[in-house]
């Protein structure tokens, strides 16, 4: 499969990683394209997939505490779905295609953890991009918590 490293090399997944090593992690995962509306993951239901976006948008929306607000839009590079792929619990997040259409590449939870055992040292920079990529989601998500609870005082 050809992948577009350029736009994957963005993917804080992929940070320090060199193009093989991108176009081999790519390799492990499929292509799709979804249309406006679309809904990609759906809150509380099971997963196991990454996905990293190729091009387009997409909008994580959530009806937990929030409200069923818009979290946030991504765009090519970034991605979702790793909550699902790390603990195996439920979506955490809806995943709404908002542009005329959006190519995500995904990557299924099995294999992309297996590859992580071959390579050890490859799986030590994947699973710390993730850590990072989770800890500024969580310091993200606090922050517009607790701006929210300020503006209810």
């Amino acid at each position: 499969m050809s992948v577009p490293v350029d736009v994957l090399r963005t993917a804080d997944l992929f940070a320090g990683l060199t193009n093989e090593q991108i176009e081999a992690l790519a390799a492990l995962g499929e292509r799709r394209t979804f249309q406006c509306g679309d809904v990609i993951v759906r809150e509380k239901d099971a997963g196991d997939e990454l996905y990293i976006t190729l091009s387009g948008q997409v909008e994580v929306s959530c009806t937990g505490d929030i409200g069923g607000t818009t979290l946030v839009l991504l765009g090519a590079g970034q991605g979702f779905g790793e909550i699902s792929v790390l603990d195996s619990g439920p979506r955490s997040a809806t995943i709404t295609c908002v542009s005329a259409s959006a190519e995500l590449l995904i990557l299924h939870g099995g294999p992309l953890l297996a590859y992580c055992e071959r390579d050890p040292l490859t799986g030590y920079r994947i699973m710390y991009n993730l850590a990072r990529d989770l800890a500024f989601k969580l310091r993200h998500r606090n922050i517009t918590l607790a701006g929210g609870e300020e503006g209810r005082a």
